[in-house]
């Protein structure tokens, strides 16, 4: 295994493994039982002394005997040692280059930012006014028979996707007909099955926020042009077929699940638009 597969094996699944450094001599190494509120700095990235407890309490209660001071000086390495194997990842910029610590990261920072929301109880008014405004979601009898145009984005600077949308929703308005303004958007886009489908199987083709939109039409109407990976959609609603909606006492747990999900997006949400107003950002596409 080469050096930059090792390193990239320690940051994606977190395995501290013990290596020979020549560079350890470079530490700092304090006394366990006189130092402050750390126990090691790897130029100025301290390991602080609660989580090196932690790791050590791991090792107590794997073993029999009591800790040694040499299962104290065990312990200490191996954390330094993986902070030095993230310090160098680092340095190599593997942080921007390797799509599998960049994935492991950016997956950590989503949990960490939704970690609250598991602590807040739904309420029961909560619930029910979360059931009565997505009763569509619920009902699953409830089935689409949908349409949709795909306007992808160019990379060669032709006619933006924005303006085909644009075009294509002046004629839906102007009263052609949806198969008549199809030929203005992608040809190679993945086909919606021409048939009624369950809210489901329709959020596997649109998404979860185009299927809610989908929901809320009429057959016969139309959705502006939506951003959505890679290009703008209009989706367009043929027919709809209603049933009986479910009392919310027989799926409640069902409604929980979907309140948290859609809870944690919107965290997660909130939380980008306030990153992108802390940092500076230079957008530079063509229109």
């Amino acid at each position: 295994m080469s050096n930059k597969s090792f390193i990239n094996t320690i940051l994606v699944l977190g395995i501290i493994i013990g290596v020979s450094l020549a560079s350890i001599s470079l530490i700092k190494r304090v006394n366990f039982e006189t130092a402050g509120d750390w126990v090691a700095n790897i130029e100025g990235a301290k390991i602080t002394k609660e989580k090196y407890l932690l790791q050590l309490e791991g090792l107590r209660s794997d073993k029999r005997s009591p800790l040694t001071q040499k299962d104290k000086e065990f312990v200490l390495e191996r954390m330094i040692e993986e902070e030095l194997l993230i310090k160098r990842a680092l340095d190599m910029g593997m942080l921007r280059t390797n799509p599998m610590a960049r994935g492991t990261i950016v997956q950590q920072m989503i949990n960490r930012i939704i970690s609250d929301n598991d602590m807040v109880e739904v309420s029961e008014a909560e619930l029910n006014e979360f059931f009565n405004n997505n009763l569509g979601f619920f009902t699953n009898a409830n089935r689409l028979r949908v349409k949709q145009i795909y306007f992808q984005d160019q990379e060669d600077g032709t006619t933006s996707s924005s303006q085909k949308a644009k075009q294509a929703f002046d004629k839906l308005l102007s009263g052609d007909t949806f198969e008549e303004t199809k030929s203005l958007g992608t040809q190679t886009a993945l086909e919606v099955p021409d048939t009624l489908m369950t809210l489901s199987k329709v959020r596997e083709y649109l998404g979860p926020s185009l299927m809610l939109i989908a929901g809320q039409l009429e057959p016969g109407e139309f959705t502006t042009p939506k951003r959505v990976s890679g290009g703008y959609k209009i989706i367009y609603l043929v027919d709809k077929e209603n049933s009986k909606t479910p009392d919310l006492a027989d799926i409640k747990n069902q409604v929980i699940s979907e309140f948290k999900k859609r809870r944690d997006d919107q965290s997660l949400r909130n939380y980008l638009e306030d990153l992108k107003s802390w940092y500076d950002i230079s957008r530079n596409l063509d229109e």
